[in-house]
């Protein structure tokens, strides 16, 4: 695994960990732009549809008074699962598990710095908790996009001839 591959599945896994739909959102709409026949199911116009709002929905959701912690067993499990998803997804086949592992570290790490963050921010500024969660959706759209951003660059290259390569 390169270091660009490494570094797209810990972070989209930093990005499942902050907003789970992101990820995966961000990825599927990366997957679309490029085109690829390893992400055909995420490239689809349904799959990125439906992400996005999924994604979308959980940034208004999210700032509710009756949403549930990201740290109870579901919601947590349900960001692991994802952020492994998404690591294996960028990874090349024989890295998957590495990729997975990945992905769970970073969703597992930004759940709990998430939620720390957070809580500490909000009152330690008096800053009601839905403005700090706009913080926390631009990072984690921020990272995602970069992350996404990554997969497809790593994919680029490996459609350069060898002879177009540069030393």
């Amino acid at each position: 695994m390169n270091q660009r591959t490494f570094n797209s599945a810990l972070l989209l896994g930093v990005t499942a960990g902050l907003r789970s739909m992101m990820a995966p959102a961000l990825l599927s709409l990366s997957a679309r732009r490029m085109g690829t026949n390893r992400h055909r199911l995420l490239a689809s116009p349904q799959a990125a549809s439906a992400l996005t709002t999924m994604a979308l929905g959980e940034l208004v959701f999210d700032k509710l008074p009756f949403a549930p912690s990201r740290l109870s067993p579901a919601a947590l499990s349900g960001r692991l699962l994802i952020g492994a998803m998404c690591g294996a997804a960028v990874s090349p086949k024989k890295d998957e598990r590495a990729g997975a592992l990945l992905g769970v570290a970073g969703a597992l790490a930004s759940s709990f710095a998430g939620y720390a963050i957070r809580r500490s921010l909000a009152r330690a500024t008096r800053v009601p908790d839905p403005f700090i969660a706009l913080l926390e959706d631009g990072l984690a759209i921020g990272i995602g996009m970069a992350a996404a951003n990554m997969d497809s660059e790593t994919k680029k290259s490996a459609y350069i001839a060898p002879s177009a390569r540069v030393a």
